[in-house]
């Protein structure tokens, strides 16, 4: 039993389809250009420095900001410039051993393509592994707000003492 419109539910469908291969093809520079506006932001806002931290524990914090939200954010920033001289290089050295030693081209050409998408998803893999760190910080940040509380909030049984 096909509804009357099936031609267009058809190409409905098909244009979706398109549309999402076409975002996670694009993912990888969207978290990119992500990583861009956050250092962007980070460098504004002094977010490095000890005097901008005001927590109770700022080498904690500076510690936190620095690891997992910097570094993460520069390398994935700096994997497409360096990635991509990295990627030339790799080139070159391959056509320089073109000649004497006889290196198949067609290796040589699958091997910079291979660089290239390599050097293109690294961005998602960055973001998955700052994600990953986030939530390892988690039963951290659960422990600091714990001990944030006042001795009243804190819920403690004390029927085992009386008796």
């Amino acid at each position: 039993m096909t509804p009357n419109n099936f031609g267009t539910l058809i190409v409905d469908a098909l244009l979706y389809v398109l549309s999402a291969i076409g975002r996670i093809l694009l993912l990888p520079y969207s978290l990119w250009t992500r990583a861009i506006s956050r250092l962007a932001e980070q460098r504004q806002e002094g977010y490095l420095t000890m005097s901008n931290i005001t927590s109770k524990w700022p080498f904690l914090s500076f510690c936190k900001r620095l690891i997992i939200d910097f570094t993460f954010d520069a390398v994935s920033f700096l994997s497409y410039p360096l990635g991509g001289i990295f990627a030339v290089a790799i080139l070159l050295v391959d056509l320089a051993r073109l000649v004497p030693e006889g290196y198949p081209a067609d290796e040589i050409f699958l091997e910079f393509i291979g660089t290239l998408i390599a050097i293109y998803i690294y961005p998602v893999l960055m973001s998955v592994t700052h994600d990953f760190c986030e939530l390892l910080m988690l039963p951290i940040r659960k422990a600091i707000d714990f001990f944030k509380k006042p001795a009243q909030q804190i819920n403690v049984d004390y029927k085992e003492r009386q008796e």
